[in-house]
């Protein structure tokens, strides 16, 4: 119980300041081209976005992190589970600045999370 603690709060409650340069995504395209198919880490913890709608990963205690990803309108709206633990589905506003992404939850009025592209 105590890594899928500490998952969450590395997924989940990550706190992020977004760059005041930092460009908002707005289209399912520039998604693709930005952020799909890389490996996006935070610490232990990384994560791919895959083109074909899927999202996988691990966390920092080794626990997979699996799920399902589309774009809906103008927010990125995952369905993930982490260690066997479903998460509520959640669409995010999505930011860029350089080699950092930002996820906001509860389209940009939730909490912060803030990736390093590789």
């Amino acid at each position: 119980m105590k890594s899928f603690t500490l998952t969450l709060s590395m997924l989940g409650l990550g706190l992020a300041a977004t760059s005041v340069a930092a460009e908002e995504i707005e289209d399912q395209q520039k998604f693709i081209d930005l952020v799909v198919g890389k490996k996006l880490v935070q610490g232990e913890t990384w994560v791919k976005i895959l083109k074909d709608g899927k999202v996988e990963g691990q966390g920092p205690k080794a626990g997979d992190i699996s799920g399902t990803w589309e774009w809906k309108g103008r927010y990125y709206c995952r369905n993930i589970t982490i260690e066997e633990v479903a998460m509520p589905r959640d669409c995010q506003v999505v930011t860029i600045d350089q080699d950092k992404v930002t996820f906001t939850h509860k389209e940009g009025i939730g909490v912060s999370v803030r990736w390093t592209i590789e």
